[in-house]
């Protein structure tokens, strides 16, 4: 047959030639989607009936399993896929073993069966609490020269909801950070709580903060006893015991206030072996106030 009887075939009578193909394509389907096929696939995993006490810290999202039954089902499965229930009714705190044969996916296929690629699953399990938490700020920039921040009031209380284990060694919260570039003076702003653990449930998004600004000071200390920190069994001696000369800088509303005895000059040698160190010494100081210069810069020790 040459192309002009090929193309005079496909003219004539073109509805009956595509009714042919409708129905031999929906032949082929019918006597396909009958057969029994197999097929894998990833689905969502459920989590049903944990106490309202209790939370997951730690879970699979999905599971592997390995799909069987006649074409048309199959189809649908992988058209709008099922999920697996995971009943959590009566488990215990901590890490739970649950077999994958205890899971369920409703299906609504009778033919249709299914087996899971791994044998089980591990969950775990914490209790839920509630804890109120301080608020800590973080700022970028720097005030107008002559100026320091004196005090942080967060003015709203947060509380936070989370897996007992975690949120007990939990201290504090952070905000977004804060740009202070140029402040000279007190002001309030509201800023929005920092995304943790997605364990985490806030009270609420936002706190409202007020920022104290006082006018900056400096203030000279001398001897300042210098505390030396080390094991039983190690043997130690300085050149120096005191820190000469210790420079500061705060606010003056707590620099007015600020004693000697507030102030921590520290070295710690635990871990240091025997022999001969120059070593700078820790100082700590109550919070907004800083260091400016000390004297002398390191210390001479000797470990025995």
């Amino acid at each position: 047959m040459n192309s002009r009887s090929i193309i005079r075939s496909l003219i004539s009578n073109p509805v009956r030639k595509i009714l042919a193909i409708i129905f031999a394509f929906g032949l082929w389907s019918f006597v396909a989607l009958d057969e029994n096929y197999a097929y894998r696939k990833d689905i969502k995993i459920t989590y049903t009936n944990l106490a309202d006490s209790f939370m997951i810290v730690d879970s699979v999202p999905t599971i592997n399993v390995s799909f069987i039954g006649r074409g048309g089902s199959l189809l649908s499965t992988w058209a709008a896929p099922p999920k697996a229930r995971c009943d959590l009714a009566d488990r215990e705190i901590g890490t739970n073993t649950i077999p994958t044969s205890e899971f369920l996916i409703p299906t609504g296929f009778p033919d249709l069966k299914w087996t899971f690629n791994a044998p089980s699953i591990a969950v775990t399990i914490d209790k839920r609490i509630t804890k109120i938490i301080g608020v800590n700020v973080p700022f970028k920039g720097a005030l107008k020269q002559g100026y320091s921040i004196s005090e942080v009031v967060v003015l709203d209380t947060v509380s936070v909801t989370g897996p007992r284990n975690i949120l007990l060694d939990q201290k504090e919260v952070l905000t977004e950070t804060l740009d202070v570039k140029n402040k000279r003076s007190s002001f309030l702003v509201k800023l929005r709580i920092a995304e943790m653990s997605e364990l985490f449930e806030f009270s609420r998004e936002n706190v409202q903060v007020e920022i104290k600004v006082d006018t900056t000071i400096e203030k000279l200390f001398t001897n300042i006893p210098l505390t030396l920190l080390f094991t039983p069994e190690q043997r130690v001696s300085c050149e120096k015991i005191s820190l000469d000369t210790l420079i500061v800088q705060g606010p003056s509303n707590r620099m007015h206030g600020l004693e000697k005895k507030d102030i921590t000059v520290k070295i710690t040698l635990t871990k240091l072996p025997a022999g001969d160190h120059d070593l700078p010494a820790t100082i700590a100081l109550p919070q907004y106030i800083k260091p400016v210069n000390s004297v002398p810069k390191k210390f001479k020790i000797t470990i025995y």
